[in-house]
């Protein structure tokens, strides 16, 4: 079932809009209506700076107009490219993530009986099997997160272009940027995440080494989905992406299994002793 999962999202984990843009035409008249809007912003922006410029005479703060105008030319050209823009820095992630090699396919393998040597031990083999499944869909659902984040930031590029006409909402324009650049790193760190855990589950655990093969499984996962926060504290600008509904079954379910591997090695090493 695992195996089956990740082999149906392994197209999820490019950066090609393309597949967002088939599934959710409607995305398309969006990005019309949005590039009238950048355009209304950065015309109405104009004419709002330049009637702040003309009255500075009253003590309101005005832009230079040489200044003004000269931007404003400029943030027309790059409107008109925006999304051009956009696609260079996705194919640039996309190179990365080429580069990377997602699987074709992917092999999981989850323990069996003979791993343990204890009574019941089909239960544990369930209950591995469920902890291991839900750790790959919870990333599966993060990396689809930020997949979406990444699509609106696109779609939302004509408005940041139409407020970078003047100093004073520059600043919208320049989180945008960093906001979709962080995006753009965040997409090819979760290739990353997800070639380890797809390495770490195609390894077949013997013995008591299914306990640190479980750790490591869950920990890949939680870091993977701390990655935005990791990036942001190195002075990058990603979306907090995650939900925290439903984070305290699978964990407290992943320390009943850690619990009940440690107590039954203790009680079997006891026995042997």
């Amino acid at each position: 079932m695992v195996q089956y999962i990740a082999n149906s999202l392994l197209t999820v984990f490019s950066m090609d809009l393309d597949y967002f843009f088939q599934v959710a035409p409607v995305a398309k008249d969006i990005l019309s209506i949005l590039i009238a809007a950048g355009w209304a912003l950065l015309m109405g922006n104009l004419v709002f700076q330049a009637v702040r410029s003309m009255v500075s005479g009253l003590g309101f703060e005005g832009e230079d107009p040489k200044l003004l105008f000269t931007r404003t030319f400029v943030f027309a050209f790059l409107l008109l490219a925006s999304q051009q823009i956009c696609e260079i820095g996705l194919n640039i992630s996309a190179q990365i993530i080429q580069m990377l090699q997602i699987p074709s396919s992917v092999t999981v393998t989850i323990p069996d009986e003979s791993n343990f040597n204890i009574g019941a031990s089909w239960l544990l083999i369930i209950i591995v099997g469920f902890v291991v499944m839900w750790q790959f869909v919870k990333l599966c659902f993060e990396v689809a997160e930020r997949y979406v984040v990444t699509a609106v930031l696109v779609l939302m590029a004509p408005l940041a272009f139409g407020l970078g006409g003047s100093k004073s909402t520059e600043d919208i324009f320049k989180g945008w940027c960093r906001m979709f650049g962080s995006m753009c790193l965040l997409m090819a760190t979760n290739v990353m995440f997800v070639k380890m855990l797809l390495s770490v589950l195609s390894y077949y655990p013997s013995g008591l080494d299914v306990l640190p093969w479980m750790v490591l499984v869950v920990t890949i996962v939680k870091v993977a989905k701390k990655a935005d926060s990791i990036l942001a504290r190195i002075g990058l600008n990603p979306a907090m992406t995650g939900d925290p509904l439903g984070r305290g079954f699978p964990g407290a379910m992943t320390m009943m299994v850690v619990r009940s591997l440690v107590s039954n090695a203790a009680h079997t090493i006891g026995r042997n002793g």
